[in-house]
């Protein structure tokens, strides 16, 4: 009787195991496919705004280098007025719109 190591040409299948249900999410990155973005609310942008402004030195040097009026800039940056597409732009990031 042959021992355990002899091999006499059996081959034993492998059980194989039920395929698992990914989700949407897991198979884009498994593609690498989508990309991976960041959501900001109003007060993060201003938050981001201001960063910006510091990183610049002052309002002036921001307002002139992106070609906005310092006082816009000012009455935006105090929450009087709303972000506009040319801050935006200079932040770079974009506007987009998604279902909550």
């Amino acid at each position: 009787m042959p021992g355990p190591a002899a091999n006499d040409g059996i081959i034993m299948a492998k059980r194989k195991t039920a395929a698992r249900r990914k989700g949407s999410t897991a198979l884009a990155r498994e593609a690498n496919l989508g990309s991976h973005l960041l959501v900001f609310n109003d007060d993060e942008v201003i938050q981001l705004l201001r960063t910006a402004i510091e990183r610049e030195g002052h309002q002036v040097a921001f307002a002139r280098r992106f070609g906005i009026e310092r006082t816009s800039l000012n009455l935006m940056v105090n929450g009087k007025r709303p972000l506009t597409p040319a801050i935006i732009k200079a932040l770079g990031l974009r506007k987009v719109y998604a279902p909550e």
